[in-house]
């Protein structure tokens, strides 16, 4: 089989179907047991991430494709995702790839180190524009002990470590957090001026709850396989819905733990994207999309809003529907749906 029809065929396709089904799955869970929670959406949401990546890591040996396959061309069904081939052995390897050195091979070949040393580019460029918050001016406590106070009140509510407040002036950046072991907490100097204490505290609960779920992982994660997925469109979808779920569940904890009305909070929403529009830096090409924090779109603002206002339901969840919720994202993790079908006599294995 030639190079262009194996990543076509073998990975490219099979890789955007089981993103396609996964997606349709994880929405259908949300429609059938009315889930709104952000946390449970945003973990779910991952799925059409992952998933699709286990696919370009399949070991050709578990592809049951090519024109000598003694298996049925077409009908559907399920397999488990085996990408170091522990469980098909090498010796059923139906699809083979054939590389030599023709024209198409080379611009192939060539066009996709091209894509993977630029996208290698944009990502130390982004951690290289995140890292260097971390030299910024310390913000002082002798000048600054309201935000202090609220930092170290708000700590003790969220039982995370204590982030480090860094002072930019070079950047009208709400504030975000960067780092895991060590987290920063950047904030821009008109925005500390420009807000009252209350509305400071929302936000730096906001990025407190980033911390606390750990967002500055998931967020490199997200990105990484989204651009190594850039082929699939479903994937930047996916990416943008993980952002949205990711910011309504940060609001729903530090709604959680300020106790401050969802009517404040929307308000200070609202005031903070007219702060960051009449703001805005004239910098656009390192802007850092890991820590957008409340900096977004209209349709997402909107939606930010609409969440805060929903109950939040107190107490613990069940440990029969938490178990539901587990088996059923393990379930969507660990097995494929297939379909074999016979394209001009090429049989087609996506899953």
């Amino acid at each position: 089989m030639p190079l262009w029809q194996s990543l076509l065929f073998n990975y490219i396709l099979p890789s955007i179907f089981d993103a396609v089904v996964i997606f349709l799955l994880v929405l259908m869970i949300f429609k059938i047991f009315r889930i709104k929670d952000p946390a449970t959406r945003f973990a779910f949401l991952f799925l059409p991430l992952l998933k699709p990546f286990i696919v370009l890591l399949d070991n050709t040996s578990t592809v049951a494709q090519g024109q000598n396959s003694s298996g049925p061309e077409s009908g559907l069904g399920i397999r488990m995702p085996d990408p170091l081939g522990f469980i098909t052995a090498p010796s059923t390897e139906i699809g083979t790839l054939i590389y030599d050195h023709s024209t198409l091979v080379v611009a192939t070949l060539t066009a996709l180190i091209i894509i993977f040393a630029l996208l290698a580019t944009r990502w130390i460029q982004l951690f290289l524009f995140l890292n260097k918050f971390k030299k910024e001016e310390p913000l002082s406590k002798s000048e600054h002990p309201q935000l202090y106070d609220i930092i170290n009140g708000l700590v003790a509510k969220f039982k995370v470590k204590h982030p480090k407040l860094m002072l930019t002036k070079n950047f009208h950046f709400v504030p975000f957090s960067i780092g895991r072991r060590v987290p920063i907490i950047v904030l821009s100097e008109d925005l500390i001026n420009t807000f009252p204490k209350e509305q400071l505290e929302i936000m730096l609960a906001h990025e407190l709850a980033h911390i606390r779920r750990e967002d500055n992982l998931t967020g490199w994660v997200a990105l990484i396989l989204r651009d190594i997925m850039f082929f699939n469109p479903l994937a930047h979808l996916v990416y943008r819905m993980l952002g949205e779920e990711k910011e309504k569940a940060c609001d729903r904890v530090a709604l959680e733990k300020t106790g401050i009305s969802p009517k404040v909070m929307a308000n200070t929403l609202l005031d903070v994207a007219f702060f960051y529009k009449k703001a805005r830096p004239p910098q656009k090409l390192l802007r850092p999309v890991l820590a957008k924090g409340l900096l977004h779109n209209r349709s997402t603002l909107e939606q930010r809003i609409k969440s805060i206002a929903e109950p939040i339901t107190g107490g613990k969840p069940s440990k029969v529907r938490t178990s539901l919720k587990a088996s059923l994202f393990i379930f969507l993790l660990y097995i494929q749906i297939t379909l074999t079908t016979n394209i001009g006599g090429q049989v087609l294995f996506l899953r």
